[in-house]
């Protein structure tokens, strides 16, 4: 079973998914080595959240799925945008 997506979801949700991989490159990176704190919340915005500092699991898992969904979201609608204006020039 094949599932095609064209047009402007697909921008959506291949945008996104850099957006998450972009998260998760800046999450490995940085426990091993310091990055700046412009470029951290430059790439990956949602993670100021990360100043929150949670005590249980639950809430550590909670935050960790808004600050990835938020990066895929705004990736998202940038890469939407983007994929928007490159039909409008073609059309």
């Amino acid at each position: 079973m094949t599932i095609r997506i064209s047009g402007l979801p697909r921008w959506f949700l291949l945008s996104g998914c850099v957006g998450v991989l972009v998260a998760l490159t800046l999450a490995a990176v940085g426990t091993s080595r310091i990055v700046s704190p412009s470029i951290l919340l430059a790439l990956w915005p949602p993670s100021i959240l990360g100043i929150a500092e949670p005590t249980n699991q639950s809430d550590k898992i909670l935050l960790a799925i808004i600050e990835f969904g938020g990066n895929f979201i705004l990736y998202g609608v940038v890469g939407t945008l983007i994929g928007w204006g490159f039909r409008r020039r073609t059309a």
